[in-house]
């Protein structure tokens, strides 16, 4: 091996421990940014089935309304990034298959940024006292408020489903690397097989919300949780990486 090759392949191998380590962030701040959001926006503040006591909640808490949405906001550009980076981490093992997982992935930042921002905007629009809303009465514009926030938990249950296949994709593309284990990929596509469950039986029967969400906690947030710390911490076989992207032919960082 000549010194320009060994440079090349040291060079490959740092930009991946990099690439890896983002990676791991980026899952990361995923998991703490959105419960985050949500526990300060809507569940603080929003009170189902109780259309004044949800308005009074988010008028006199509007800035913290605010900062949730923005923490969902973020989550979109967040996604967006690591489907970037892992199709690009996965690529040596499937070019379709990496694609179609960042695709996915993708669709469930787009349809979380318009449906979730959205009803956030919808909602404060309806409580913001403008001069047009005078044609409404208080409780219709209490009313308005909490059916975008209801509308929100519907939206919810659909960009599920376009992570759920993303999850499911990834492990797989896990599962086949060779750089990395075979578990952490089984374990990323039972937590796609959680919220497929979830979304799936919530659409068909809402009241099995509380069960099905007993069902995700228990089988996609290990998943996850074990995959981005894997990416962040051990990261993967370089020389395993390398070597399938020469048999992959052109899939460099």
């Amino acid at each position: 091996m000549s010194t320009t090759t060994t440079a090349a392949q040291l060079g490959t191998e740092t930009r991946l421990r990099r690439l890896t380590r983002i990676a791991g962030m980026l899952y990361l701040a995923i998991f703490i940014i959105y419960p985050l959001s949500t526990m300060l926006g809507r569940e603080a503040l929003v009170v189902p089935g109780d259309a004044a006591a949800t308005a009074d909640g988010i008028r006199a808490a509007e800035g913290l309304f605010r900062l949730g949405m923005v923490g969902e906001a973020s989550i979109f550009l967040i996604e967006i990034a690591l489907a970037a980076v892992l199709y690009v981490l996965f690529r040596p093992v499937s070019r379709a298959g990496s694609f179609a997982a960042a695709l996915a992935r993708v669709a469930e930042g787009v349809v979380m940024a318009a449906g979730n921002v959205f009803t956030s905007i919808a909602t404060l629009v309806a409580l913001g006292g403008a001069s047009y809303l005078a044609a409404f009465s208080a409780d219709q514009t209490d009313a308005l408020a909490l059916f975008f926030q209801e509308a929100n938990d519907s939206i919810i249950l659909v960009w599920g489903l376009f992570f759920a296949l993303s999850l499911v994709l990834t492990g797989w593309l896990v599962s086949r690397s060779g750089f990395m284990p075979k578990w952490p990929g089984i374990l990323l596509a039972l937590a796609g097989l959680g919220y497929f469950v979830q979304s799936f039986g919530v659409l068909i029967a809402p009241e099995l919300a509380g069960p099905l969400e007993i069902v995700v906690i228990v089988l996609a947030i290990p998943g996850e949780l074990v995959f981005a710390l894997w990416l962040l911490i051990k990261g993967v076989d370089t020389t395993a990486w390398i070597r399938r992207a020469e048999a992959a032919k052109g899939a460099h960082l």
